[in-house]
């Protein structure tokens, strides 16, 4: 990927991981239109400056990943005339990304790969559940409206890290995006989120928080290629490629493909 990370960066201010998906090029060389597809963290602590920005950016559609507790305790702000579909992905955060340092501290304790091995289980309940595939089904149905041009549809959870980026993941796989420009794609969270992660980590040890804990919350926080790796190893097991997937349990047909295609992408 020859873009530097801040080309994907959109000036928001007070939230965190907000970014474009634009601009990402397809095994075919052609490339994501800017402006129609962001990625994000959530949207409860952005600012009126922040607002406005969305709202000049065209934002459309609002597809919210978050279970009823974090969407209920900390709701979206939006502009006016923004579609919000509240489109949980699990039941609850099983990525743990919403719960605080005092929820990880028995498990971490006795396993410092607890966080680690965790985030393996949160991916394969992403790819496998029926509550999460449905999530990501109805998400394809809104990339699919978001057809007119200078409108955005945006897509988040709290981190903007693993719902969002297993949404990421499916949406460049249906765009033909090559598999390492997702990867990249993917790991500009701990670019991005690099000083909220510190930070985080760094009030847990002043806390007197053990080793494992503090371990925990980092792998938590963060995302490793491990993750994503996992993820590909599954749907490959599970359901033969990515293709597969998309088709068969996306229920992808081709012309909606061509659809998405069109609708995002771009000649260069």
């Amino acid at each position: 990927m020859s873009e530097n990370y801040d080309t994907k960066l959109i000036g928001i201010s007070s939230g965190r991981n907000f970014r474009e998906l634009g601009g990402y090029r397809t095994n075919t060389g052609q490339q994501i239109k800017y402006n129609k597809l962001l990625r994000t963290g959530n949207l409860a602590t952005l600012s009126e400056e922040d607002i406005n920005l969305l709202a000049d950016y065209g934002l459309k559609y609002d597809i919210d990943f978050r279970s009823s507790k974090e969407k209920n305790d900390s709701p979206d702000r939006l502009p006016n005339n923004v579609h919000y579909e509240f489109n949980p992905v699990f039941s609850e955060d099983l990525t743990n990304a919403s719960k605080g340092i005092f929820t990880l501290k028995e498990s971490a304790q006795k396993d410092p790969e607890f966080g680690f091995k965790h985030m393996f289980k949160a991916y394969e309940d992403m790819i496998n559940s029926d509550t999460a595939q449905n999530a990501y089904r109805k998400f394809f149905d809104y990339l699919l409206a978001n057809d007119k041009e200078n409108e955005v549809l945006l897509f988040h959870c709290t981190a903007g890290k693993d719902r969002t980026g297993f949404g990421a993941f499916l949406v460049l796989s249906a765009l033909g995006v090559p598999l390492s420009t997702i990867k990249q794609d993917y790991l500009l969270t701990n670019i991005t989120t690099k000083d909220f992660i510190n930070n985080m980590v760094q009030e847990a040890k002043k806390e007197g928080q053990a080793a494992g804990v503090l371990q925990s919350i980092h792998d938590i926080q963060s995302v490793h290629p491990e993750y994503l790796d996992h993820a590909v190893s599954v749907i490959n097991t599970n359901y033969g490629s990515i293709h597969d997937y998309l088709r068969n349990v996306m229920k992808l047909s081709t012309a909606d493909l061509m659809d998405l295609r069109r609708i995002y992408l771009k000649e260069v």
